[in-house]
């Protein structure tokens, strides 16, 4: 089947000598229990990507040109994969428009504007600003409270002239539009194959989860894909990126903030700086616009979310609790991080992919939603064209994932720093093309980068 494919192929097209990868995390994490069914349609997804994507090469074929089974197959798995969590996702919707983590970020955001920036962060303002919205006054708890930077709030400020149903709404759509936006400007291939990617993320729990919530989740995706794209184009462009960096920092920090770091230890000292510059722009205003009352207010709900252990459930605090142990092994996979980000400089792909994956297994408060940002990890790995044995393990994150979700993250902690461990040792063949960020196939992603 693949042998007349393949012979179907223009004669004047040039196949390039990078194999093409095979991908995916197709992992999951939902807010309601998934049959086995499409548990099994997921796996049977990854594994014929897998298994048979080093076949599949980014060339032109003739007209007369069919694609082989095994990829049509992937993209019909995969396309009702993706149908059955969209249509959880608009039952869920229509069910209750009201979702509790989106409600406190619009909540806290028509706080600031009512009240100033400084009472976003007061508990006794949000309960009783959540009660004029119908909501319970105990809506605002240690497990559910605004603690994210004020860059977020600002973002949410123009959506607080609706509902919060309809805010919800458009939040999502904004939310699909970044998550798209990553898949085409990082993805792989083209064509059947780069459109299965896109359907796998959109099948995974994680990133549902994010949509399920309100999460920005997708945003900081758009914001690092959008980075290493300026970085990583024939003529980058490092004082973009930076400042697309920051803007995902600012977001929510503890999921991207060994990136940065990892760019800086890879020796793109221009790209740091753009960062750091525009973080600190991004700091000082905050910092204004709070005051030292907003300031403290912050440090009160911080503490405040983190005396309640649910939101260091899927850390390694769940195995060792917090405290030193659990601080030492979370610091040692952000250092492990660090040292693949600076042996792997040449591949930028394998440096973003570090600073991720290093991101989460280093952090103390995490929720499922953030583990959407491996779905990036991976797109750029697979452009690095790593080996089979390296793309195999993305298979592994499915029952992972799946275990995820029913509240038992341990070998989700253990896929995470077992690919640090194969982030470092694994080899890379080469930069695969893709439209738009596409470079010569014999440039390496670094010296795009750099």
């Amino acid at each position: 089947m693949l042998r007349r494919w393949y012979t179907c192929r223009e004669s004047a097209t040039t196949i390039s000598p990078s194999v093409s990868s095979a991908r995916l995390n197709a992992s999951a994490d939902l807010p309601m229990p998934v049959g086995p069914t499409m548990t099994g349609t997921r796996v049977i997804v990854a594994s014929s990507v897998v298994e048979n994507s080093h076949r599949l090469v980014n060339h032109r074929t003739s007209s007369s040109a069919r694609p082989p089974l095994w990829l049509v197959a992937s993209v019909v798995a995969a396309f009702w994969s993706a149908a059955y969590d969209i249509q959880q996702w608009v039952t869920e919707f229509v069910r209750s428009a009201v979702h509790v983590d989106f409600a406190t970020f619009y909540i806290a955001a028509e706080a600031g504007m009512r009240y100033g920036w400084s009472s976003m962060y007061d508990r006794a303002t949000l309960q009783a600003l959540a009660t004029t919205h119908g909501l319970p006054h105990d809506y605002i708890s240690s497990a559910q409270v605004f603690a994210n930077p004020p860059a977020f709030a600002w973002l949410l400020v123009p959506l607080t002239v609706l509902t919060i149903p309809a805010a919800y709404l458009v939040w999502t759509i904004v939310s699909l539009g970044a998550l798209v936006w990553a898949w085409y400007v990082a993805a792989p291939y083209a064509g059947l194959g780069k459109l299965t990617l896109l359907l796998v993320a959109l099948a995974i729990w994680p990133v549902l989860n994010a949509f399920f919530y309100g999460q920005p989740s997708m945003l900081i995706l758009g914001l690092v894909a959008t980075a290493w794209w300026f970085g990583a184009r024939n003529k980058p462009n490092p004082i973009a990126a930076g400042v697309a960096l920051a803007l995902a920092f600012a977001l929510k920090p503890q999921a991207v903030f060994l990136v940065p770091i990892a760019v800086l230890v890879s020796g793109r000292y221009r790209l740091f700086a753009s960062w750091a510059v525009s973080g600190g722009v991004i700091a000082l205003v905050s910092v204004a616009a709070l005051g030292s009352t907003g300031l403290t207010n912050w440090w009160h709900a911080l503490n405040y979310l983190q005396s309640n252990s649910t939101h260091s459930h899927v850390t390694i605090a769940y195995v060792f609790g917090q405290g030193p142990v659990a601080y030492a092994l979370e610091g040692l996979q952000g250092v492990a991080a660090l040292v693949i980000a600076w042996r792997r400089r040449t591949h930028l792909e394998v440096v973003f992919a570090a600073g991720l994956v290093g991101s989460l297994a280093a952090s103390f408060h995490l929720h499922q939603p953030d583990y959407s940002s491996l779905v990036l990890g991976a797109w750029l790995v697979l452009r690095a064209s790593p080996p089979l044995w390296h793309r195999l393990w993305f298979l592994a994150a499915l029952p992972a994932m799946q275990l995820l979700t029913l509240g038992q993250p341990v070998p989700q902690l253990i896929w995470d720093a077992a690919w640090l461990v194969i982030l470092g040792v694994s080899s890379y063949g080469g930069s695969v093309e893709s439209t738009p960020a596409t470079r010569r196939p014999s440039a390496s992603a670094a010296r795009a980068g750099t």
